[in-house]
């Protein structure tokens, strides 16, 4: 077979639409979770100062209707939610959509089909590539050549090519979508749900245990010291680590301290804390 920069592009080309099937399969669940369990948005310019036309985004009790939407290509224009800097005068912020969600994950589809097709090329035919387009390669690690074919670019109709297919998916029946990733997503959402309970199960035991471990060193301070534990500075720090190390709390037990009650300490004492570290 040959192996050219323009045959191995083809491949790679190939590959993307042998795998389209998959990659829509993976669409359909991510669509219809963001569908289902997102949140919808509106943008209000109502508090733009003079100087700045962002808008904000306003978090409505709405649910998406799929009466609303024909293709995937209109359920895109939604808001996300989220927001990034423009750098632009006169619009300090832009707020994202769903079709630059969806564009990023149809751009790591194509890259990891680029990345299937590399793995199967010899690596001495890629470096022979590389030096034929003039890289200098005297540097380059040849342990890992697939990345520096990637770095170098050699290939860069592929990395284009995901825009074709951002266009083959925009068109699609929107409710079709759905329909077929709707119990993926639903799966999905309950696996979620189910981490997130565990999550803040895990939240609230510790911080129970962090104020029964704070109540507790507050009599060992007072039997030992005579005194009520003030609120630990910096200038406090030796002190109170010495006291700890006497009463044999643990590295793990510091941090949880510092985690749940990060009142009762400084911020550079609580970061002592979490790397059980001594004092400059």
């Amino acid at each position: 077979m040959e192996h050219s920069v323009e045959s191995i592009s083809e491949q790679i080309r190939n590959r993307v639409d042998v795998r389209f099937s998959v990659l829509l399969a993976n669409l359909a669940e991510e669509l219809a979770y963001d569908f289902m369990f997102a949140p919808k948005y509106k943008i209000t310019h109502r508090y733009d100062p003079p100087w700045d036309c962002s808008g904000m985004l306003i978090r409505t009790n709405e649910l998406f209707s799929i009466d609303e939407y024909n293709s995937v290509e209109d359920f895109f224009d939604e808001y996300t939610g989220q927001t990034t800097a423009s750098y632009m005068s006169g619009m300090g912020l832009l707020h994202n959509r769903f079709e630059e969600k969806y564009e990023y994950i149809i751009r790591e589809f194509v890259f990891q089909c680029c990345i299937e097709v590399l793995s199967e090329i010899d690596d001495n035919l890629l470096v022979q590539l590389l030096l034929e387009n003039g890289h200098d390669i005297s540097e380059i690690d040849k342990d890992d050549i697939i990345q520096t074919v990637m770095e170098y670019e050699l290939f860069e109709d592929p990395f284009w090519y995901h825009y074709e297919i951002i266009e083959r998916v925009k068109p699609i029946s929107l409710k079709m979508m759905i329909a077929h990733g709707k119990n993926e997503a639903i799966k999905k959402y309950h696996l979620q749900l189910e981490r997130r309970m565990k999550e803040e199960e895990k939240i609230s035991f510790e911080e129970k245990g962090a104020q029964k471990l704070w109540n507790k060193l507050q009599k060992l301070f007072r039997l030992q010291r005579g005194c009520p534990l003030p609120k630990i500075e910096m200038k406090d720090y030796e002190m109170f680590r010495k006291f700890l190390d006497y009463n044999q709390v643990s590295i793990e037990e510091r941090i949880i301290l510092a985690k749940y009650l990060g009142d009762k300490f400084s911020n550079k004492v609580c970061m002592c804390l979490r790397n059980g570290q001594k004092p400059e």
